[in-house]
């Protein structure tokens, strides 16, 4: 057998794999601000089928974080290139293939990723990433028909009165258990949000219990609004938390510019209108 022949054989292989690594590094790679700047392109990462904030509709991105983050990339001097990807099993998934190292299958990190919980376990497990830029306090809220629910009233009200939630969620677990399942039998469950929506404009339900944020934008995008009550919820480790925005730890100045653009827009009240274009009220992060 020719060993010139083999080596070539058992090489080729092996430089294949180096290029493909290479290539994916490449791909994975984090972009400091003169980088982004020089490229005139922002990549920002956005949840995908998260309505109010972004989906894609006949071919469009849109929501409040595609128009943030189309607002953050003028602001830098640049356009803006979106990318939108499902969550993971859990955010600490979402940063590592959003911001750090990449997917698995392709198609590389995003130079800043959108609605990012600022929470000070989930920053200290991923030190390759930078939370932070606070821009929005999302909380969970309930819906209400001020004709048959008072602005007072506690969840006893819904001893009497049917009250909607998405089924599997933390608002249906509360629910389904306050009081040793005093609610159950005036819990009405639904899958896909607008159908509890519906009802709930159909006067079925008469209350809706969730993400204040996401039952805004379902009732606004039917042309509807209610007002709102947040009642005791004993019970919910977490009532509120505030999102913000990541970038890979070698990126910190670019992170440093995108929070300035922030500040500005809360100030200006920017941010205000983005929010209330989609029928969301905008709920400032404390300290803010």
């Amino acid at each position: 057998m020719n060993l010139h022949v083999t080596m070539q054989a058992i090489r080729a292989p092996m430089i294949l794999s180096c290029a493909l690594v290479c290539v994916a590094s490449t791909l994975a790679s984090a972009r400091p601000l003169d980088d982004v700047v020089a490229s005139k392109v922002l990549k920002v990462v956005a949840y995908d089928d998260n309505a109010p904030f972004s989906f894609a509709e006949n071919g469009e991105v849109k929501g409040i974080d595609i128009d943030l983050g189309r607002a953050v990339a003028k602001e830098l001097g640049v356009n803006a290139e979106f990318i939108l990807r499902m969550p993971g099993e859990k955010v600490d998934d979402d940063l590592r293939v959003n911001v750090w190292k990449g997917p698995l299958t392709g198609g590389g990190v995003g130079d800043v990723m959108l609605h990012v919980p600022t929470d000070r376990e989930l920053a200290m497990r991923n030190k390759e990433a930078v939370i932070g830029n606070p821009y929005f306090q999302e909380t969970i809220a309930l819906a209400i028909d001020p004709k048959r629910i008072a602005k007072g009233s506690t969840f006893a009200a819904f001893k009497t009165h049917k009250i909607g939630v998405k089924m599997a969620t933390v608002s249906d677990y509360f629910l389904m258990t306050f009081e040793d399942g005093a609610l159950i039998n005036n819990v009405a469950h639904h899958v896909k949000g607008v159908a509890g929506a519906k009802e709930f404009l159909a006067g079925e339900t008469a209350a809706l219990m969730g993400v204040r944020s996401e039952t805004e934008g379902l009732l606004h995008s039917l042309g509807s609004k209610a007002e709102f009550i947040t009642p005791s919820m004993d019970g919910i480790v977490r009532t509120q938390w505030v999102i913000g925005t990541a970038v890979d730890e070698k990126s910190r100045d670019l992170g440093y510019a995108i929070g300035a653009a922030v500040t500005k827009f809360r100030e200006t009240g920017e941010l205000t209108r983005i929010f209330a274009k989609h029928g969301v009220t905008y709920l400032p992060p404390p300290g803010s």
